[in-house]
């Protein structure tokens, strides 16, 4: 009775999909942005990205730690909801999905309005894209978290570490394959993107980005010198001339 009665209470208070939810029991949080279920199930939290913890290979990333806490302390605040994503796995096979609280408030608002955790937009998972957006306004323009780190600055793309980034440049080149478009910056950087995913996405022709200014964010893996970031949803790519929010400079 009352796992039922909880149940009618949450989708009152929310406009999560009751088709593709259900409620869910966290056994141990992995870092900001995954989650072990008591039933074994790891869940990564779509929509977000939180910095990396400390592994053998490499040191954590500042607030790391932070983030694996503030997603502890949300979710011990009492019953969890679970939202799977469209797209319901991840390459290592994760279950992406979207975490929420009883009343309705979703786990991955609270760590982008606390700075530690950014959004990203992978097609077709951007259902909650607008409002994680406007969380991440919120929490940039009162400099949170990751948002007043210069670790985490908007930089050049020389300036390539690999990892998520922030990236703001400008396109020297582009080349349009049948299969890929490919713009690069320099020899720093090829952002690469499938001509299926603009064609479907993307509102606007591919040649206006040659020359233009840009902001980027997303995974960069470096093959020898070069960066090279494979982006599928607009949110990623941010056209100066046009977007002064976000990643680009204020006119």
């Amino acid at each position: 009775m009352r796992v039922a009665i909880l149940w009618c209470a949450f989708f009152f208070n929310s406009d999560v999909d009751a088709l593709s939810s259900r409620a869910v029991e966290v056994g141990r949080v992995v870092d900001g942005d995954t989650v072990v279920l008591t039933s074994g199930e790891i869940v990564r939290l779509a929509g977000i990205n939180t910095p990396e913890r400390e592994t053998d290979q490499k040191a954590a990333e500042p607030l790391a730690d932070a983030a694996h806490d503030t997603l502890v302390e949300t979710l011990s605040k009492g019953d969890i909801f679970l939202e799977e994503a469209p797209d319901k796995k991840d390459r290592y096979g994760r279950t992406l999905a979207y975490l929420f609280l009883e009343d309705g408030s979703s786990v991955q608002e609270v760590l982008i309005r606390e700075g530690l955790a950014s959004v990203v937009a992978i097609a077709p998972n951007d259902r909650y894209l607008d409002r994680f957006a406007l969380a991440e306004d919120a929490a940039r323009e009162s400099g949170a978290g990751i948002w007043s780190i210069p670790y985490f600055d908007v930089v050049g793309a020389d300036q390539i570490r690999g990892g998520f980034q922030f990236i703001l440049d400008k396109f020297t080149a582009l080349k349009l394959g049948p299969k890929w478009f490919r713009f690069s910056v320099r020899d720093d950087l090829d952002v690469l993107i499938r001509r299926a995913d603009w064609e479907a996405s993307f509102a606007y022709p591919p040649g206006v980005l040659e020359q233009s200014e840009v902001a980027v964010r997303g995974w960069i893996s470096k093959k020898k010198s070069k960066g090279v970031l494979v982006i599928s949803h607009p949110f990623m790519l941010e056209r100066c001339v046009v977007e002064t929010r976000r990643l680009c400079p204020a006119p």
